[in-house]
Protein backbone atom coordinates (compact mmCIF):
# COMPACT_ATOMS: atom_id res chain seq x y z
CA UNK A 1 0.00 0.00 0.00
CA UNK A 2 2.69 2.81 1.04
CA UNK A 3 4.58 1.95 -2.29
CA UNK A 4 1.20 2.55 -4.44
CA UNK A 5 0.93 4.98 -2.79
CA UNK A 6 4.24 6.66 -3.54
CA UNK A 7 3.60 5.82 -7.12
CA UNK A 8 0.88 7.41 -7.07
CA UNK A 9 1.91 10.75 -5.62
CA UNK A 10 4.81 10.76 -8.32
CA UNK A 11 2.26 10.47 -11.28
CA UNK A 12 0.69 13.58 -10.15
CA UNK A 13 0.87 16.91 -12.15
CA UNK A 14 2.29 20.10 -10.32
CA UNK A 15 1.63 23.87 -11.35
CA UNK A 16 3.54 25.87 -13.77
CA UNK A 17 3.45 29.59 -13.02
CA UNK A 18 4.47 32.67 -14.92
CA UNK A 19 4.40 35.97 -13.63
CA UNK A 20 3.69 38.73 -16.03
CA UNK A 21 3.78 42.81 -14.85
CA UNK A 22 3.69 45.84 -17.30
CA UNK A 23 3.53 43.47 -19.91
CA UNK A 24 6.88 41.72 -18.81
CA UNK A 25 7.88 38.31 -17.64
CA UNK A 26 9.00 39.06 -13.63
CA UNK A 27 9.23 35.01 -13.22
CA UNK A 28 8.67 31.65 -14.11
CA UNK A 29 8.73 28.48 -11.66
CA UNK A 30 7.57 25.46 -11.29
CA UNK A 31 6.15 24.30 -8.15
CA UNK A 32 7.40 20.86 -7.21
CA UNK A 33 6.23 21.19 -3.49
CA UNK A 34 2.49 20.46 -3.30
CA UNK A 35 1.47 23.53 -0.95
CA UNK A 36 -0.70 26.86 -1.10
CA UNK A 37 0.74 29.30 -3.32
CA UNK A 38 0.40 33.00 -2.48
CA UNK A 39 0.67 36.23 -4.42
CA UNK A 40 1.74 39.60 -3.03
CA UNK A 41 3.77 42.40 -1.49
CA UNK A 42 5.30 39.99 1.10
CA UNK A 43 8.97 38.44 0.62
CA UNK A 44 7.30 35.25 2.45
CA UNK A 45 5.43 34.57 -0.22
CA UNK A 46 5.30 32.14 -3.07
CA UNK A 47 5.68 34.78 -5.60
CA UNK A 48 6.95 38.14 -4.86
CA UNK A 49 5.26 41.01 -6.59
CA UNK A 50 6.46 44.53 -5.52
CA UNK A 51 4.80 47.75 -6.77
CA UNK A 52 1.02 46.29 -7.18
CA UNK A 53 -1.59 48.41 -5.51
CA UNK A 54 -3.91 45.99 -7.00
CA UNK A 55 -2.44 42.86 -4.82
CA UNK A 56 -2.51 42.87 -0.96
CA UNK A 57 0.38 41.96 1.14
CA UNK A 58 -0.26 38.57 0.40
CA UNK A 59 -2.90 36.26 -1.19
CA UNK A 60 -3.48 32.91 -1.68
CA UNK A 61 -4.41 32.19 -5.34
CA UNK A 62 -4.28 28.46 -5.20
CA UNK A 63 -5.81 26.52 -2.39
CA UNK A 64 -4.55 23.12 -2.28
CA UNK A 65 -7.09 20.53 -0.63
CA UNK A 66 -7.29 16.64 -0.35
CA UNK A 67 -9.32 16.97 -3.31
CA UNK A 68 -6.63 18.60 -5.22
CA UNK A 69 -5.74 22.66 -6.47
CA UNK A 70 -8.46 25.46 -5.93
CA UNK A 71 -8.55 28.58 -7.65
CA UNK A 72 -9.62 31.40 -5.53
CA UNK A 73 -10.65 34.81 -6.74
CA UNK A 74 -12.36 38.26 -6.15
CA UNK A 75 -15.18 39.75 -8.65
CA UNK A 76 -12.44 42.63 -9.03
CA UNK A 77 -10.33 39.53 -10.80
CA UNK A 78 -10.81 38.85 -14.22
CA UNK A 79 -9.25 35.96 -16.50
CA UNK A 80 -9.99 32.99 -18.29
CA UNK A 81 -9.81 29.28 -17.50
CA UNK A 82 -9.86 26.47 -19.45
CA UNK A 83 -11.41 22.90 -18.06
CA UNK A 84 -10.47 20.49 -20.47
CA UNK A 85 -13.36 21.05 -23.36
CA UNK A 86 -13.69 24.71 -23.16
CA UNK A 87 -13.05 28.13 -22.09
CA UNK A 88 -14.60 29.84 -19.44
CA UNK A 89 -14.30 33.53 -18.81
CA UNK A 90 -14.26 34.16 -14.90
CA UNK A 91 -17.32 36.65 -14.70
CA UNK A 92 -19.34 33.56 -16.32
CA UNK A 93 -18.04 30.73 -13.81
CA UNK A 94 -19.34 33.19 -11.20
CA UNK A 95 -22.70 33.32 -13.05
CA UNK A 96 -23.00 29.67 -14.18
CA UNK A 97 -22.23 28.51 -10.69
CA UNK A 98 -19.23 26.46 -11.07
CA UNK A 99 -17.48 28.46 -8.74
CA UNK A 100 -18.49 28.45 -4.93
CA UNK A 101 -18.96 31.72 -2.71
CA UNK A 102 -16.94 31.24 0.50
CA UNK A 103 -16.64 35.00 1.91
CA UNK A 104 -15.65 37.53 0.06
CA UNK A 105 -13.77 35.26 -2.70
CA UNK A 106 -14.66 32.61 -5.36
CA UNK A 107 -13.57 29.13 -5.28
CA UNK A 108 -12.83 27.00 -8.00
CA UNK A 109 -11.81 23.15 -8.43
CA UNK A 110 -9.58 22.46 -10.76
CA UNK A 111 -8.18 19.19 -12.44
CA UNK A 112 -4.57 18.08 -13.82
CA UNK A 113 -5.80 19.75 -17.36
CA UNK A 114 -6.98 22.78 -16.47
CA UNK A 115 -4.97 26.08 -17.61
CA UNK A 116 -5.26 29.46 -17.82
CA UNK A 117 -4.78 33.34 -16.72
CA UNK A 118 -5.98 35.68 -13.52
CA UNK A 119 -5.69 38.99 -14.33
CA UNK A 120 -5.20 41.46 -11.24
CA UNK A 121 -4.85 45.04 -11.96
CA UNK A 122 -1.13 45.00 -13.57
CA UNK A 123 -0.35 41.74 -12.90
CA UNK A 124 -0.89 39.09 -14.79
CA UNK A 125 -0.72 35.37 -13.75
CA UNK A 126 -0.25 32.23 -16.02
CA UNK A 127 -0.82 29.04 -14.88
CA UNK A 128 -0.72 25.01 -16.35
CA UNK A 129 -0.71 21.90 -14.82
CA UNK A 130 2.81 19.93 -16.35
CA UNK A 131 4.37 16.26 -15.49
CA UNK A 132 7.18 17.11 -13.32
CA UNK A 133 10.22 17.29 -15.21
CA UNK A 134 13.19 15.11 -13.76
CA UNK A 135 15.30 17.07 -11.23
CA UNK A 136 18.57 17.45 -12.95
CA UNK A 137 22.09 16.32 -11.38
CA UNK A 138 24.04 19.55 -10.14
CA UNK A 139 26.68 20.01 -12.29
CA UNK A 140 30.54 18.87 -11.40
CA UNK A 141 33.40 19.15 -12.60
CA UNK A 142 35.65 15.91 -13.13
CA UNK A 143 38.39 14.54 -10.87
CA UNK A 144 41.21 15.72 -13.01
CA UNK A 145 39.92 19.09 -13.07
CA UNK A 146 39.11 19.38 -9.21
CA UNK A 147 41.03 20.76 -6.91
CA UNK A 148 41.72 20.09 -3.28
CA UNK A 149 42.09 20.95 0.13
CA UNK A 150 45.56 21.18 0.18
CA UNK A 151 46.16 22.51 -3.46
CA UNK A 152 43.38 25.88 -2.37
CA UNK A 153 45.35 26.52 1.53
CA UNK A 154 48.17 29.14 0.85
CA UNK A 155 50.80 27.61 2.29
CA UNK A 156 52.30 31.26 2.95
CA UNK A 157 49.81 32.15 4.93
CA UNK A 158 50.12 29.28 6.80
CA UNK A 159 53.67 29.42 7.53
CA UNK A 160 52.74 33.30 8.89
CA UNK A 161 50.00 31.58 11.42
CA UNK A 162 52.17 28.78 12.54
CA UNK A 163 54.95 31.04 13.38
CA UNK A 164 53.16 33.13 14.91
CA UNK A 165 51.46 30.61 17.47
CA UNK A 166 54.50 28.67 18.48
CA UNK A 167 56.31 32.57 19.14
CA UNK A 168 52.99 33.21 21.59
CA UNK A 169 53.20 30.01 22.57
CA UNK A 170 56.82 29.86 23.63
CA UNK A 171 56.46 33.33 25.08
CA UNK A 172 53.66 32.40 27.63
CA UNK A 173 55.46 29.38 28.72
CA UNK A 174 58.95 31.56 29.28
CA UNK A 175 56.00 33.66 31.18
CA UNK A 176 54.96 31.13 33.51
CA UNK A 177 58.70 29.71 33.91
CA UNK A 178 60.24 33.49 35.15
CA UNK A 179 61.03 33.71 38.43
CA UNK A 180 59.43 37.08 39.08
CA UNK A 181 59.94 38.81 42.29
CA UNK A 182 57.05 39.11 44.14
CA UNK A 183 55.72 42.18 46.16
CA UNK A 184 54.96 41.12 49.89
CA UNK A 185 52.50 42.47 52.36
CA UNK A 186 53.84 44.57 54.95
CA UNK A 187 51.87 42.57 57.62
CA UNK A 188 54.16 39.41 56.61
CA UNK A 189 57.44 41.30 56.66
CA UNK A 190 56.52 42.63 60.15
CA UNK A 191 55.96 39.06 61.15
CA UNK A 192 59.27 38.08 59.61
CA UNK A 193 61.35 40.88 61.08
CA UNK A 194 59.64 39.60 63.97
CA UNK A 195 61.13 36.36 63.72
CA UNK A 196 64.51 37.83 62.72
CA UNK A 197 64.67 40.16 65.71
CA UNK A 198 62.39 38.73 68.50
CA UNK A 199 61.35 41.30 71.37
CA UNK A 200 61.29 40.07 74.53
CA UNK A 201 57.82 40.15 75.96
CA UNK A 202 57.81 41.20 79.72
CA UNK A 203 57.01 38.79 81.77
CA UNK A 204 53.71 39.64 84.08
CA UNK A 205 54.07 40.30 87.71
CA UNK A 206 53.88 36.85 89.86
CA UNK A 207 50.87 37.32 92.15
CA UNK A 208 51.95 37.62 96.17
CA UNK A 209 52.41 34.76 97.80
CA UNK A 210 49.06 33.71 99.76
CA UNK A 211 48.97 31.95 103.30
CA UNK A 212 48.32 28.95 103.16
CA UNK A 213 45.27 27.68 105.19
CA UNK A 214 46.31 25.24 108.25
CA UNK A 215 46.65 21.40 107.94
CA UNK A 216 44.17 19.79 109.57
CA UNK A 217 45.19 16.76 111.24
CA UNK A 218 44.61 13.37 109.63
CA UNK A 219 42.01 11.49 111.42
CA UNK A 220 42.46 8.08 111.77
CA UNK A 221 40.55 5.26 111.72
CA UNK A 222 39.80 2.30 113.79
CA UNK A 223 38.51 -0.80 113.12
CA UNK A 224 36.95 -2.22 116.11
CA UNK A 225 34.54 -5.44 115.28
CA UNK A 226 34.87 -6.76 118.76
CA UNK A 227 37.87 -8.66 117.89
CA UNK A 228 40.79 -7.02 119.53
CA UNK A 229 42.60 -5.44 116.78
CA UNK A 230 44.75 -2.19 116.48
CA UNK A 231 43.47 0.52 114.98
CA UNK A 232 44.83 1.16 111.40
CA UNK A 233 45.47 4.84 110.61
CA UNK A 234 45.71 7.18 107.61
CA UNK A 235 49.27 7.10 105.55
CA UNK A 236 49.38 10.82 106.42
CA UNK A 237 48.64 14.64 105.47
CA UNK A 238 48.33 15.56 101.99
CA UNK A 239 50.10 18.70 100.96
CA UNK A 240 47.58 21.23 99.37
CA UNK A 241 47.15 22.73 96.00
CA UNK A 242 47.09 26.43 96.27
CA UNK A 243 44.37 28.03 93.53
CA UNK A 244 44.35 31.21 92.72
CA UNK A 245 40.97 33.22 93.09
CA UNK A 246 38.82 35.45 91.28
CA UNK A 247 41.05 39.20 92.65
CA UNK A 248 44.04 37.56 92.42
CA UNK A 249 43.56 36.53 88.89
CA UNK A 250 41.89 40.31 88.50
CA UNK A 251 45.26 41.85 90.31
CA UNK A 252 47.47 40.17 87.85
CA UNK A 253 46.19 41.27 84.52
CA UNK A 254 45.67 44.80 85.85
CA UNK A 255 49.33 44.50 86.42
CA UNK A 256 50.28 43.18 83.34
CA UNK A 257 47.82 45.54 81.30
CA UNK A 258 49.37 48.44 83.19
CA UNK A 259 53.14 47.31 82.32
CA UNK A 260 52.07 47.21 78.70
CA UNK A 261 50.55 50.74 78.95
CA UNK A 262 53.71 52.23 80.84
CA UNK A 263 56.22 50.56 77.96
CA UNK A 264 54.24 51.95 75.07
CA UNK A 265 53.96 55.55 76.67
CA UNK A 266 57.37 55.24 76.55
CA UNK A 267 57.84 53.94 73.74
CA UNK A 268 56.00 57.28 72.46
CA UNK A 269 57.82 59.61 74.34
CA UNK A 270 60.97 58.73 73.08
CA UNK A 271 59.93 58.64 69.51
CA UNK A 272 58.31 62.07 70.00
CA UNK A 273 61.53 63.28 71.74
CA UNK A 274 63.76 61.80 68.41
CA UNK A 275 61.02 63.73 66.22
CA UNK A 276 61.56 66.78 68.12
CA UNK A 277 65.13 67.01 67.49
CA UNK A 278 64.99 67.00 63.32
CA UNK A 279 64.72 69.62 61.06
CA UNK A 280 62.79 72.93 61.42
CA UNK A 281 60.58 71.33 64.12
CA UNK A 282 63.77 71.24 66.31
CA UNK A 283 63.45 75.28 66.01
CA UNK A 284 59.69 75.83 66.03
CA UNK A 285 59.75 74.13 69.55
CA UNK A 286 62.53 75.55 71.28
CA UNK A 287 62.43 77.56 74.29
CA UNK A 288 64.33 81.09 74.70
CA UNK A 289 65.37 83.75 72.06
CA UNK A 290 67.89 81.11 70.67
CA UNK A 291 65.20 79.36 68.88
CA UNK A 292 63.60 81.88 67.00
CA UNK A 293 62.19 81.10 63.53
CA UNK A 294 60.23 83.79 61.40
CA UNK A 295 57.53 83.79 58.75
CA UNK A 296 59.38 82.60 55.79
CA UNK A 297 57.22 84.51 53.42
CA UNK A 298 58.21 87.90 55.08
CA UNK A 299 60.26 89.34 52.90
CA UNK A 300 58.48 88.45 49.69
CA UNK A 301 60.91 86.36 48.56
CA UNK A 302 59.01 82.52 48.56
CA UNK A 303 60.70 80.93 45.73
CA UNK A 304 64.25 81.51 47.69
CA UNK A 305 66.49 78.71 49.01
CA UNK A 306 65.27 77.21 51.53
CA UNK A 307 68.65 77.64 53.55
CA UNK A 308 69.10 80.96 53.30
CA UNK A 309 65.60 81.73 54.11
CA UNK A 310 66.31 80.18 57.58
CA UNK A 311 68.78 82.23 58.19
CA UNK A 312 67.53 85.18 57.65
CA UNK A 313 64.89 84.69 59.69
CA UNK A 314 62.56 87.03 61.90
CA UNK A 315 59.55 88.28 62.92
CA UNK A 316 57.40 85.23 64.20
CA UNK A 317 59.32 83.68 67.20
CA UNK A 318 58.85 80.03 67.97
CA UNK A 319 58.50 81.11 72.08
CA UNK A 320 58.31 83.65 74.94
CA UNK A 321 61.35 85.28 76.10
CA UNK A 322 60.57 83.74 79.48
CA UNK A 323 60.77 80.28 77.95
CA UNK A 324 56.63 79.65 78.13
CA UNK A 325 55.64 78.44 74.59
CA UNK A 326 53.57 80.33 72.49
CA UNK A 327 53.82 82.97 69.60
CA UNK A 328 56.01 86.83 70.03
CA UNK A 329 54.89 89.42 67.55
CA UNK A 330 58.13 91.70 67.41
CA UNK A 331 56.38 94.86 65.72
CA UNK A 332 53.55 95.33 68.22
CA UNK A 333 53.82 97.17 71.11
CA UNK A 334 52.88 94.53 73.52
CA UNK A 335 49.47 96.72 74.50
CA UNK A 336 47.16 94.66 73.02
CA UNK A 337 46.64 96.81 70.04
CA UNK A 338 48.15 95.70 66.40
CA UNK A 339 47.89 98.72 64.14
CA UNK A 340 47.38 97.96 60.50
CA UNK A 341 46.54 94.74 58.46
CA UNK A 342 49.89 93.21 57.47
CA UNK A 343 51.74 92.45 60.64
CA UNK A 344 52.20 89.23 62.53
CA UNK A 345 49.66 87.64 65.00
CA UNK A 346 50.47 86.95 68.71
CA UNK A 347 48.41 84.05 70.94
CA UNK A 348 50.26 84.85 74.20
CA UNK A 349 48.11 86.70 75.62
CA UNK A 350 49.34 90.46 74.27
CA UNK A 351 47.99 91.33 70.79
CA UNK A 352 44.74 91.15 68.61
CA UNK A 353 44.07 90.18 65.35
CA UNK A 354 45.03 93.03 62.75
CA UNK A 355 41.45 94.75 62.43
CA UNK A 356 43.07 97.90 64.99
CA UNK A 357 40.58 96.33 67.84
CA UNK A 358 41.95 96.17 71.13
CA UNK A 359 41.37 92.45 72.22
CA UNK A 360 42.06 92.48 75.90
CA UNK A 361 44.28 89.37 76.00
CA UNK A 362 42.31 87.12 73.82
CA UNK A 363 42.62 86.64 69.79
CA UNK A 364 40.00 88.50 68.09
CA UNK A 365 38.43 86.32 64.71
CA UNK A 366 36.17 87.70 62.71
CA UNK A 367 33.33 86.01 61.41
CA UNK A 368 30.74 86.54 58.79
CA UNK A 369 27.36 84.88 59.06
CA UNK A 370 25.71 83.89 55.20
CA UNK A 371 21.58 84.02 54.67
CA UNK A 372 19.86 82.43 51.49
CA UNK A 373 17.54 83.04 49.63
CA UNK A 374 14.75 81.37 47.32
CA UNK A 375 16.49 80.44 43.99
CA UNK A 376 14.59 81.74 40.91
CA UNK A 377 15.11 79.13 37.96
CA UNK A 378 14.59 78.57 34.49
CA UNK A 379 15.07 75.39 32.99
CA UNK A 380 14.81 72.01 33.85
CA UNK A 381 17.25 71.71 37.05
CA UNK A 382 14.47 71.39 40.10
CA UNK A 383 15.10 73.87 42.87
CA UNK A 384 15.94 71.25 45.76
CA UNK A 385 18.59 70.39 43.36
CA UNK A 386 19.83 73.33 43.33
CA UNK A 387 19.35 74.49 47.11
CA UNK A 388 21.37 70.76 47.84
CA UNK A 389 24.44 72.06 45.26
CA UNK A 390 24.09 75.99 47.29
CA UNK A 391 24.21 74.25 50.65
CA UNK A 392 27.30 72.55 50.05
CA UNK A 393 28.78 75.35 48.46
CA UNK A 394 28.09 78.09 51.14
CA UNK A 395 31.03 78.26 53.31
CA UNK A 396 32.91 79.18 49.91
CA UNK A 397 30.78 82.09 49.99
CA UNK A 398 31.44 82.60 53.39
CA UNK A 399 35.23 82.50 53.01
CA UNK A 400 34.78 85.36 50.37
CA UNK A 401 32.78 87.65 53.25
CA UNK A 402 35.57 86.87 55.78
CA UNK A 403 38.24 87.59 53.98
CA UNK A 404 37.35 91.31 53.00
CA UNK A 405 35.82 91.74 56.19
CA UNK A 406 38.95 91.51 57.54
CA UNK A 407 39.81 94.92 55.71
CA UNK A 408 36.34 96.38 56.31
CA UNK A 409 34.77 95.67 59.18
CA UNK A 410 31.34 97.48 58.91
CA UNK A 411 30.74 95.27 55.58
CA UNK A 412 27.71 93.85 55.06
CA UNK A 413 24.67 93.38 52.39
CA UNK A 414 23.13 91.32 49.64
CA UNK A 415 24.09 89.97 46.21
CA UNK A 416 22.18 88.44 43.69
CA UNK A 417 24.19 85.93 41.51
CA UNK A 418 22.56 85.22 37.89
CA UNK A 419 24.26 82.24 36.83
CA UNK A 420 23.80 79.48 33.66
CA UNK A 421 24.67 75.65 34.00
CA UNK A 422 24.64 73.87 30.87
CA UNK A 423 23.03 70.42 29.96
CA UNK A 424 25.89 69.07 31.29
CA UNK A 425 25.74 70.79 35.08
CA UNK A 426 29.04 73.15 34.23
CA UNK A 427 28.32 76.74 35.49
CA UNK A 428 29.33 78.47 32.42
CA UNK A 429 28.09 82.24 32.79
CA UNK A 430 28.30 84.19 35.99
CA UNK A 431 27.01 88.15 36.50
CA UNK A 432 25.91 89.53 40.16
CA UNK A 433 22.67 92.02 40.50
CA UNK A 434 20.95 94.46 43.28
CA UNK A 435 24.69 94.57 45.12
CA UNK A 436 24.47 96.00 47.95
CA UNK A 437 27.58 95.29 49.66
CA UNK A 438 29.37 96.91 47.03
CA UNK A 439 32.60 94.71 47.36
CA UNK A 440 34.38 93.66 44.11
CA UNK A 441 36.82 91.20 46.14
CA UNK A 442 34.00 89.51 47.44
CA UNK A 443 31.99 89.34 44.05
CA UNK A 444 35.43 88.42 42.18
CA UNK A 445 35.86 85.64 44.27
CA UNK A 446 32.18 84.42 44.00
CA UNK A 447 32.83 84.15 40.73
CA UNK A 448 35.81 82.03 41.02
CA UNK A 449 33.99 79.51 43.45
CA UNK A 450 30.68 79.24 41.42
CA UNK A 451 32.27 78.95 38.31
CA UNK A 452 33.91 75.67 39.96
CA UNK A 453 29.90 73.80 40.83
CA UNK A 454 28.92 71.10 39.42
CA UNK A 455 25.12 70.56 39.36
CA UNK A 456 23.55 67.15 37.79
CA UNK A 457 22.97 66.55 34.40
CA UNK A 458 19.60 67.75 32.76
CA UNK A 459 18.02 67.72 29.51
CA UNK A 460 18.70 71.47 28.43
CA UNK A 461 20.42 74.85 29.67
CA UNK A 462 19.11 76.41 32.83
CA UNK A 463 19.14 80.04 34.13
CA UNK A 464 19.41 80.78 38.08
CA UNK A 465 18.68 83.81 40.32
CA UNK A 466 20.04 83.38 43.86
CA UNK A 467 20.14 86.01 46.45
CA UNK A 468 23.15 85.47 49.12
CA UNK A 469 23.22 88.19 52.61
CA UNK A 470 26.59 88.58 54.26
CA UNK A 471 26.66 90.32 57.70
CA UNK A 472 28.81 90.23 60.53
CA UNK A 473 28.38 87.41 63.01
CA UNK A 474 30.33 89.36 66.20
Amino acid sequence: MAQAQKKGDTDLKILRIGIIQNGKIVEERLVRKRENVTVGQSTKNTFVVPASNALPRTFVLFDLSPQGYALNFTDAMDGRVSLGDQVVALPALRQAGKAQKKGDLWHLMLTDRARGKVVIGDVTVLFQFVAPPPIQPRPQLPPSVRSSLMQNLDWMLVAVVGASFLLHFGFVVYLRNVDWPRVRDPEVIDVEIGKIYPVKQQEPPKPADVPKAPEKPAEKKVADKGEGKKAKSDPGPKKPVHVATDEEKAAAAAAAKEAAERKEADRVAALNAAIAKKGVLAQLTSKGRGGVVSDTLKHGRPSDDADKTLKSIGGVEGASGDGRPGLHQSGGTGDGTHHGTGGTISLNGTSAVGTGEKAGGTAVIVKGHTEIGKAKVDGDLSSDLIAGVVRRNLGSMTACYESALKRSGSLSGKVTVEFTVSAVGKVTEVDFKDDTLGSDDVTSCMKVKIKGWVFPASKGESNISHPFVFTKAN
